[in-house]
């Protein structure tokens, strides 16, 4: 699978109802062709995501494609990922983005990020963390590598990572 594209219905749905709002979880395994899943900001109740193995995933949300959405749903997309507790990303060697700018995370409990050399940024600053505390799981060497928007935000999120084993 290369791409998902999710086109305007022409049934009794009104616009602004998210197509997969009952959707909690999702897992994608070796889809060596896909780029992003950009499709999943249709997903407001999304609590689980899990990536791993897909070669050529260089983002998780394209900017690019996101007005595409804006097209679908009729309006402005939402603000992706409000009610995620788990995001596991494994063993994406092409993946540089998970979104482009900072994300609050009131439900998250857990991110772990193995084998994904190329991100070098995560979607978080201090704002991200606001009353509710979660785990970062990743390498050594990966997190020594990551960019953030300053030293304070560095040493926040260090309290935060565990290094897998």
């Amino acid at each position: 699978m290369e791409e998902m594209q999710i086109g305007k219905v022409h049934a009794k749905v009104s616009p602004s109802t998210p197509r997969f709002h009952t959707l909690r979880e999702v897992e994608i395994l070796g889809c060596d062709k896909l780029t992003d899943v950009t499709w999943l900001i249709l997903a407001p109740n999304l609590r689980s995501l899990s990536l791993e193995c897909c070669a050529k995933i260089e983002e998780i949300l394209s900017e690019g494609k996101l007005g595409k959405v804006a097209d679908v749903v009729g309006k402005a997309y939402p603000t992706p990922f409000l009610k995620l507790e788990n995001l596991f990303l494994c063993k994406l060697p092409e993946l540089k983005s998970i979104y482009w700018d900072a994300l609050p995370f009131p439900c998250l409990t857990s991110i772990s990020i193995d084998d994904c050399l190329k991100l070098k940024k995560l979607p978080l600053n201090s704002d991200s963390i606001k009353g509710n505390h979660f785990t970062i799981w990743g390498s050594q060497d990966w997190w020594a590598e990551l960019e953030w928007e300053n030293e304070v935000t560095r040493r926040t999120f260090f309290a935060l990572f565990s290094e897998l084993c």
